[in-house]
């Protein structure tokens, strides 16, 4: 069974953060500089929430707030759900649909080690599928 840790293996473990005081300004600049879609947050090192484009759409723009004025922290989702390195991608994915979330922070130690989309469950669950379909299609035409 895969693992989040093959996934990190893959792709790198590179987290984008962003201070719990940081503007919600400078959080969208770096989503669009970055073309990514989260940001986890933190405080003195510490994870304590997430921050997304979604956070942004319905917290900010929505309720009229300013991007330049408002903290990070103040529009972050706060119930941060978390996997560790050894969970597995069918686990991920149920959790991701069935608590309708499209990051999930990787967590070992205590320490943050990583970050996986929905479109990283999503790829490698189709590449997965892709080797089964092949191995198949060589058994079937050397039968």
């Amino acid at each position: 069974m895969k693992t989040v840790r093959e996934i990190l293996d893959k792709k790198g473990q590179e987290v984008h953060t962003i201070d719990v005081d940081d503007s919600v300004l400078n959080a969208i600049r770096i989503l669009a500089d970055k073309r990514i879609g989260s940001l986890v947050v933190q405080k003195n090192d510490k994870t304590v929430g997430l921050f997304s484009e979604r956070d942004y759409t319905c917290k900010v723009i929505l309720t009229g707030k300013r991007s330049e004025n408002t903290p990070v922290g103040d529009i972050m989702s706060q119930k941060l759900l978390v996997v560790h390195p050894d969970t597995s991608i069918q686990d991920c994915m149920v959790l991701m649909t069935e608590k309708r979330i499209r990051h999930l922070p990787v967590v070992e130690d205590d320490q943050l080690v990583g970050l996986v989309s929905i479109g990283d469950i999503v790829k490698d669950i189709i590449s997965e599928q892709q080797v089964v379909i092949e191995q198949l299609e060589q058994y079937v035409y050397y039968s």
